[in-house]
C-alpha cells in the first residue's frame, strides 16, 4: 500500500527538477512515463506527444461513461530561437510578466543532455509587439552549445516545501500533472468500476494546443466527463488554504452539470467525515483552461483548480518569484480525485439533486387545489 501523500508530493518534486517550455517538455514527459512505469499504469503517446493513460474499469461496458483527468506539462517561459553577436534571443512563450523584459532576470537556459546555463536578461530585441527578449550567457563561451530552440525559464527554486507551502517555477500546471499521478497510482491497487484516463498535454500555454488537437481528434471516448486540472490565480472564494476548488466555469465557459456531478458527490462524503474536508467552488475567470478546448468539441467538461500564489511567476511587487500554493490543497485535490472516481457509480445521487427530486405530497395538494 503506497502512502499518498508521500507519494503525491516525491511525484510534484520530480517534476519538478524537469524545466519545460511549450513544445520543449521532453524531461516532464519523461517523468510522468517513468511514474506510471513504476505504478504500472498503461499509457500511450499520441502523434503529438500528448500522454495517454488508461485504467480500464471493472462495469460492464456502458454501464458507465469514462472519466478523464487531464493536465498540462508546459508553462511560460522564453525560447531561445537565434544568436544576435554575443547574446541569444528569446522569444516569449505564454503569458510571462512584462517585468521578465527588462534587463538583470536571472534566467536558467536549458542543453539537451539538461544541463542548465546560468544567464540573465539584457533588455528587449525588436519591437515591444515581439515579445522578444536578450538573453546573456554568464559563461558567453557557452554559446555555441545552445541548440536552437532551446528552453530558457526563469531561475527559481524547482521545488519547496516549508511551513506548508510549495513553491516552484512551475506549480501552473505541474501540480495537475502531479495529482493526476498520483491519484492514478493508487488506483491501480483499488481496480476502479468505470475507466479511468490521466491525460497530459503539450503546448497550453500557448493557446491549449495539445488538447485542442485531442478533442478534435476524439482520441478519448465522446462520452467521456473531462476534468482540467489547472493552478489558477486566486479570486474571492478560491483562496490559498482553503482546499482545492471545483471548477464550474474558466474565462470563456461555463462548465457542465453532468460532468461536475462526481465531484460534487465526492466533496458531499468527504465533508461527512468526523476530521471534514476543505473544498471550495467557483468560477475561475482568471484564464482560459483545457475544459474549454474540449466543450467546443461536445464534451461534458469540469475543473479543479489548486489556488495559486504569483501567477505565471509574477510577484504583486512586480518581481520575478516562485509560485505557491499550499500544501493541503494539493493534497485534498488528490482525495476529491481518488473519491470521484469512486462515486461515479452514483454520482447522480447528490444531495442536491435527491432535494430537487422530493416534493413533499402537501406541497402537490396545495399547488394543485
Amino acid at each position: 500500500m503506497i502512502d499518498l501523500r508521500e507519494s503525491a508530493l516525491d511525484i510534484l518534486a520530480r517534476l519538478g527538477a524537469q524545466p519545460a517550455t511549450s513544445f520543449l517538455e521532453d524531461g516532464v514527459a519523461r517523468v510522468v512515463r517513468e511514474v506510471l512505469d513504476e505504478a504500472r499504469v498503461p499509457h500511450r503517446t499520441d502523434n503529438y506527444g500528448n500522454i495517454i493513460a488508461h485504467l480500464q474499469g471493472t462495469a460492464a461496458h456502458g454501464s458507465l461513461p469514462p472519466i478523464a483527468f487531464m493536465a498540462h506539462m508546459d508553462h511560460p517561459g522564453f525560447e531561445a530561437i537565434a544568436v544576435d553577436g554575443d547574446f541569444l534571443v528569446g522569444a516569449a512563450m505564454g503569458g510571462v510578466p512584462q517585468s521578465s523584459f527588462e534587463a538583470g532576470v536571472p534566467l536558467q537556459v536549458l542543453l539537451s543532455g539538461g544541463e542548465r546555463l546560468a544567464a540573465v536578461t539584457a533588455g528587449p530585441s525588436g519591437e515591444a509587439s515581439e515579445r522578444r527578449v536578450l538573453i546573456s550567457l554568464e559563461d558567453a563561451s557557452r554559446l555555441p552549445d545552445v541548440p536552437l530552440p532551446a528552453s530558457v525559464v526563469f531561475d527559481l527554486v524547482d521545488f519547496q516545501l516549508e511551513d506548508g507551502y510549495i513553491r516552484m517555477r512551475a506549480l501552473d500546471d505541474l501540480a495537475g500533472c502531479g495529482s493526476t499521478l498520483a491519484m492514478l497510482s493508487a488506483l491501480v491497487e483499488e481496480a476502479p468500476s468505470g475507466d479511468v484516463y490521466g491525460v497530459f498535454t503539450r503546448a497550453e500555454e500557448v493557446g491549449l494546443v495539445g488538447a485542442r488537437l485531442l478533442a478534435e481528434a476524439q482520441t478519448l471516448p465522446k462520452e467521456t466527463l473531462v476534468v482540467s486540472l489547472e493552478s489558477s490565480r486566486t479570486l474571492p472564494g478560491a483562496e490559498i488554504g482553503n482546499g482545492p476548488v471545483i471548477r464550474v466555469g474558466d474565462a470563456g465557459f461555463t462548465f457542465n452539470a453532468d460532468a461536475e456531478s462526481p465531484l460534487v458527490r465526492a466533496r458531499e462524503t468527504l465533508q461527512a467525515r468526523a476530521e471534514g474536508f476543505k473544498v471550495q467552488r467557483q468560477l475561475m475567470s482568471g484564464g482560459t483552461c483545457e475544459a474549454s478546448a474540449f466543450s467546443v468539441y461536445g464534451y461534458r467538461t469540469t475543473g479543479i483548480a489548486f489556488p495559486l500564489g504569483n501567477y505565471h511567476n509574477g510577484a504583486p511587487d512586480g518581481g520575478i518569484e516562485a509560485e505557491y500554493i499550499h500544501e493541503e490543497d494539493y493534497l485534498g485535490g488528490v482525495e476529491l480525485m481518488l473519491e470521484a472516481v469512486r462515486r461515479m457509480p452514483e454520482r447522480e445521487d447528490t444531495f442536491f439533486r435527491q432535494r430537487l427530486r422530493e416534493i413533499p405530497q402537501e406541497f402537490r395538494e396545495r399547488m394543485a387545489g
